[in-house]
């Protein structure tokens, strides 16, 4: 998350030359890699998951999630910010990625709240078990149901990420004629 850029404070003189949508774009690949690398440490198999190598080996650190989904959330409104900023100095070409991107963020915001939901519950359940209080029925239930949520959350993230995939190709596709 440290590699985010700011519009008009770049490091170096070859990302001078980049155009805001390049810019806001690399920060989204930077915040999806994130997000991505704490879903998959959820919700992918592992045979260090299982029994007995769970024993073993360290689990996945689910309060680090819920900071790193908050963390994501921040970045995305100062990313809207960014857009609004772009939006005043892009060309005719990036309009279609900068006019897709709110919604993009909004729904990627929703998408690490129900992370950061289902990684918050698996912890409780974790303090339950370590005080032997749990009652596997209706936890699960209400698991599934947090699951549920954050399966319609992606389906929405994916179905937003569509709009902006079609705009980044003709940004690409305009810089590639340049």
């Amino acid at each position: 998350m440290e590699n985010l850029f700011i519009l008009g404070a770049m490091a170096n003189e070859s990302e001078k030359t980049k155009i805001p949508s390049q810019i806001i774009f690399e920060n989204l690949k930077e915040l999806l890699r994130a997000k991505n690398t704490a879903h998959e440490s959820m919700f992918k198999f592992h045979w260090k998951k299982m029994w007995p190598f769970s024993l073993i080996w360290p689990q996945v650190d689910y309060e680090r999630i819920v900071r790193l989904m908050s963390e994501i959330r921040k970045n995305a409104i100062i990313q809207k910010n960014l857009v609004l900023q772009a939006k005043n100095v892009a060309k005719e070409f990036e309009k279609e990625f900068l006019d897709a991107l709110p919604a993009y963020l909004d729904a990627l915001d929703i998408s690490c709240q129900k992370l950061s939901a289902a990684a918050q519950w698996k912890q409780d359940m974790l303090l339950k078990r370590i005080h032997k209080d749990v009652k596997f029925r209706r936890d699960v239930s209400e698991y599934n149901r947090i699951l549920k949520e954050y399966e319609e959350a992606q389906g929405n993230l994916v179905r937003a990420g569509a709009f902006v995939q079609v705009g980044w190709g003709k940004v690409v596709q305009a810089i590639s004629n340049v």
